[in-house]
């Protein structure tokens, strides 16, 4: 039975092979908890929780440009706009993080990043989206 993608849940059938990552995060156990997390969390929190995504990658990649100073500043900003000017796609809905554009882009961000860097934020994503569930649990 070849694998299914329930595009509106977001779930996905991984029945032909089980060992195999269907989505680009299932390669992550903790990435892949955290992102189900939000997905299944109310949609209140996803634009709070996609600026913290997006704050998170972009002070990782500053912390890296002050550690190498052969980067420019002004280099490193220029490469951020154009990296955003590219976020800016349309809203196609066909993946359960569509239906918000900042979702969307701080997903896409998260996954344009190298693993090796995934691999060093991927516990501050985690975190930040754990807080905003817990605040909310805590809230009611």
């Amino acid at each position: 039975m070849p694998a299914t993608n329930d595009s509106a849940s977001g779930q996905e059938n991984m029945s032909n092979s089980a060992s195999t990552p269907q989505r680009w995060y299932d390669k992550d156990p903790a990435l892949t908890k955290a992102l189900e997390s939000l997905r299944v969390a109310p949609n209140k929190f996803h634009a709070e929780v996609a600026l913290n995504i997006i704050s998170v990658i972009v002070e990782h990649r500053l912390e890296e440009l002050q550690n190498n100073e052969a980067v420019c500043p002004e280099e490193f900003r220029q490469s951020l706009i154009e990296e955003a000017k590219d976020l800016v796609m349309p809203t196609y809905g066909k993946r359960w993080y569509d239906v918000n554009e900042t979702l969307q882009s701080a997903i896409q961000m998260l996954k344009d990043t190298p693993d090796e860097i995934q691999k060093q934020i991927i516990p501050s994503i985690a975190l930040v989206i754990e807080q905003a569930i817990a605040r909310d649990l805590s809230e009611v």
